[in-house]
């Protein structure tokens, strides 16, 4: 668990000619035009935030299952007979379920979630000398709790005719928030001898990414440079589309991807000998 500040999270890599002026420019600038002011708005503020790096195995998961309907109730999958290896394709979080958010009865202002995730996926199972023989939709599920401050407050009955039946009583806690991004590590057949007989079963190892905050609408006071005054639209399609076409660069990244040290340096390889001459810039920039 950690407080939300930009501070938490590694700064990313950037080339040396990306650099933009400090903020403090900008607000000298700013305040010396006279456009720089104080001025109060309604946001969505984080109170806390986190975020959570999950390997999940068999112990975790248990055995792969069907997803309920057509005919399935949500059992293990059974591997089919022949079957020799299998791979897990297409996985992704379907769904996200708050099952509960509380007050912690051990620290004030936090408030104890629990979480539980739905992943999708396909298993293809393969035969000897790798002749694919089925294809599976699985699933499974996993739940964890944690802990994030969210302040306290008390139920506050509030109208606002920005949305249809806009009269609503807001309670003490606060709005809960989750993003979450998975990916398909292994799949592997384990074999199971019971009294009932010989079975085979499906275990997915799964990597979860997620991040969890805690927000609260509030109002706030900020420093202003006043509205945003949006630029002319542009003509939405060419008159003739060759001529737009013509303009393109040829995509050279398309058939000749970057290498890495051009990757990293976000150089393109569109424009031919445009990455040469950038990469001399750049480590140019860095020899100095």
């Amino acid at each position: 668990m950690a407080a939300f500040e930009f501070g938490n999270y590694p700064d990313r890599a950037r080339p040396p000619f990306a650099q933009e002026p400090p903020a403090e420019a900008h607000a000298e600038l700013a305040h010396a035009a006279g456009r720089l002011r104080t001025e109060p708005i309604m946001t969505l503020k984080i109170y806390d935030c986190c975020r959570k790096k999950n390997c999940l195995g068999p112990s975790e998961l248990g055995p792969a299952r069907h997803q309920e309907g057509h005919g399935h109730h949500g059992g293990p999958i059974t591997v089919p007979k022949g079957a020799q290896s299998v791979s897990v394709e297409d996985l992704h979080v379907k769904r996200i379920v708050i099952l509960s958010k509380k007050p912690s009865p051990f620290r004030n202002g936090f408030w104890d979630l629990d979480i539980k995730y739905v992943f999708d996926y396909d298993l293809r199972f393969f035969g000897s000398e790798g002749r694919e023989m089925e294809k599976i939709r699985g699933t499974n599920t996993w739940g964890q709790r944690l802990s994030l401050f969210g302040s306290v407050g008390s139920e506050v009955t509030m109208a606002t005719d920005l949305i249809a039946g806009g009269e609503t009583t807001m309670g003490g806690e606060p709005f809960t928030m989750i993003e979450a991004k998975a990916m398909a590590l292994t799949a592997d057949i384990k074999h199971n001898h019971c009294e009932e007989g010989h079975h085979a079963h499906v275990f997915v190892t799964i990597g979860l990414f997620s991040i969890i905050k805690l927000f609260r609408l509030v109002s706030l006071l900020v420093e202003s440079r006043g509205f945003v005054i949006p630029d002319s639209c542009g003509d939405v399609l060419p008159t003739n589309p060759c001529d737009f076409f013509d303009e393109l660069s040829f995509p050279m990244d398309s058939f000749a991807p970057p290498q890495k040290r051009e990757f990293m340096a976000g150089i393109s390889c569109d424009i031919p000998g445009g990455a040469s001459r950038a990469m001399e810039g750049f480590e140019e920039e860095i020899e100095g």
